[in-house]
């Protein structure tokens, strides 16, 4: 079987497979948080999707090198760190660990490796200037912008035509100087070609640079929330078409929002909730089905009336898995289980593979429990396999993610 996903770039379902000389495995990156804050919920959403994504591809056979980042040079983690009296690095430090405790509670499989953008300056200055050099970039008023027509233009995830570059939230303490209104900077501040401490790199180079580092050219999966398609996706397929000759991505991924008061829940308009909150009042099974309850490119806008409800089934879920011995200590699931499994995990995971309809897989495994309470061989293995898949109950597949 093969895991069919929406992709941004064609606006299409299509089966993934991968760039390089294996079609099996899989160069996945999802773009990390800024860490300035605790996680919200919005976050909690994405990264619990993207978990489930990487299980469905294990559970399908196929192998997936997984990273991530912290954005850890930023403006807003300046500006906290400067209001808590604090060194900005102890700040990102803080909130980098809160956010994988709070992953892990919520079940989420961690990366192969999580990077940080302070630890990949040096990358990133070489970037920058090996653009420079190649005239893919220029220096103009104290930054460095990439030069937009390089690279082909715009329109690989836009699709439509662009009259105002936003050039990111770094936009409103420095002055932009530009050849052309869609240039964007890909460093800020006076950028010295031996010194990689001077200004700092921006936003729009960092990913980007990571994943040339780690990835080359080789990228299948690039992943995140609807608000980074443009410009933060957007820049990076220009500068991967100048620079490697080729799309960044073959498969861009992007999750809808979980909204609150009907607006996009937000570190920095504090219109959000805590996942640390949640998890003092509901197990992480009901908040992981509850933002899997409906498709992953659409918005939720958040309820804790429906949230109980998926604690209470999660609750009855729990006891019928007990019952049948369908629950056991050994909680890493290897995908040749699935020989033993019955119908129930073949219409799950077939729900699953289009277009990761976790909504439809779950009500199948609803249906199992009401049916043959997981009994049996075949049920036990059903069970094992959709826990592993939608990582219910501490289960987690065993096929490794990094063998290319």
């Amino acid at each position: 079987m093969t895991v069919q996903i929406y992709n941004t770039l064609t606006r299409k379902l299509e089966g993934i497979t991968g760039r390089g000389l294996n079609p099996l495995h899989i160069n996945m990156y999802v773009c990390g948080p800024t860490v300035y804050d605790a996680p919200h919920v919005g976050h909690g959403r994405s990264y619990i999707f993207f978990d489930v994504l990487k299980r469905a591809l294990i559970l399908d056979g196929y192998s997936v090198s997984h990273l991530q980042n912290f954005s850890d040079v930023d403006e807003k983690i300046d500006n906290r760190a400067k209001e808590e009296g604090v060194e900005p690095i102890r700040l990102a430090d803080r909130y980098s660990e809160e956010f994988i405790a709070e992953m892990d509670m919520l079940g989420v499989i961690r990366p192969d490796m999580y990077v940080r953008a302070s630890e990949s300056r040096d990358v990133m200055h070489r970037i920058a200037l090996s653009f420079i050099r190649k005239d893919l970039a220029y220096e103009a008023g104290g930054n460095v912008y990439f030069r937009t027509s390089s690279g082909g233009g715009y329109g690989s995830l836009l699709h439509d035509t662009l009259d105002n570059l936003i050039t990111g939230h770094e936009a409103d303490n420095f002055r932009f100087v530009k050849e052309n209104k869609e240039d964007f900077t890909i460093w800020l501040g006076k950028f010295d070609r031996s010194n990689m401490m001077s200004g700092r790199p921006s936003w729009n180079l960092e990913c980007f640079s990571m994943v040339h580092k780690y990835f080359g050219c080789e990228l299948d999966i690039q992943g995140g929330g609807m608000d980074l398609i443009f410009p933060h996706h957007e820049v990076a397929s220009v500068m991967s078409k100048a620079y490697c000759r080729v799309e960044f991505a073959d498969f861009y991924v992007h999750n809808g929002f979980v909204t609150l008061k009907k607006d996009k829940m937000s570190k920095s308009t504090n219109n959000f909730i805590s996942v640390h909150s949640l998890l003092d009042d509901f197990s992480p099974e009901s908040i992981r089905l509850y933002l899997l309850s409906v498709n992953f490119r659409q918005n939720i806008e958040f309820s804790i009336t429906e949230l109980r409800e998926y604690e209470e089934s999660i609750s009855v879920l729990r006891k019928t898995a007990r019952d049948s011995g369908a629950l056991k200590n050994e909680r890493v699931v290897g995908i040749s289980e699935a020989e033993q499994s019955g119908e129930y995990w073949s219409e799950f995971q077939s729900a699953l593979n289009r277009n990761l309809d976790t909504s439809g897989a779950t009500r199948i495994m609803m249906e199992e429990m009401k049916g043959t309470g997981f009994k049996g061989k075949e049920g036990k293995s059903d069970f094992r396999l959709m826990c592993a898949a939608l990582g219910l109950f501490n289960h987690r597949p065993s096929a490794p993610q990094s063998e290319k």
